[in-house]
Order: structure tokens, then sequence, then C-alpha cells
């Protein structure tokens, strides 16, 4: 299974530190709408798909169309270096929910 992440450059290098080499970071010449398209034209054994909250909310019509066409790879949002985003929806825990039929609650 491959992991691909979609995020900004500090916290690409932080995944790389963790081992993940498929990573994609927006620039001015690649904006990350475009390159959330390449991944989508490439996901085959991808299994796993890390974009931070940020890039998230910025392609959040594509995102939320591909998460209803696609079970698999799962999409998780994490933060970037500025901490969580209040008005966050955790896909995670609606996926336990559905996969469980339990609420989890922290």
């Amino acid at each position: 299974m491959n992991v691909i992440a979609l995020c900004d450059k500090d916290t690409a290098s932080g995944l790389r530190l963790a081992g993940i080499q498929t990573v994609y970071v927006p620039t001015k010449e690649k904006t990350a709408l475009q390159q959330w398209h390449e991944i989508e034209d490439h996901i085959g054994s991808t299994g796993l798909i890390i974009i931070t909250e940020e890039i998230a909310e910025e392609i959040g019509k594509e995102l939320k169309e591909f998460r209803l066409r696609n079970i698999i790879p799962i999409v998780i949002e994490i933060p970037d270096k500025h901490g969580r985003k209040t008005d966050h929806v955790d896909y995670i825990s609606h996926l336990i929910k559905k996969a469980v039929g339990m609420e989890i609650k922290r």
C-alpha cells in the first residue's frame, strides 16, 4: 500500500522523515488543486492520502466529491504547523461510526 501526502513545505519535511516517499507540495507554478488532480490520476495502489487541513479547505469541493466516489484510498486531514482549525470536521470519526456503528467521543 502506498501513502501519498499533499501538504505544505514544513509538513512535507516531517512526513519524508517518517518514511513517506510521495509528497506533493503546492508551488506558484503548480497549485494545490492541480496537484490534487495529479494525485487522482495516479491513485492505483494507494491506500492512504494525507492532506493538511489548509489544503483540504482550499480544494474542498473536489475533495468532497472524491470521498463520495471512492472508499479507498482513505483521505486523512492533518493539522499543519499552525495547529488544528476550529471548524475542522473529523472524517476519521465518521468512518469509525460508519464501520462500527458507534460514535467515538473524546
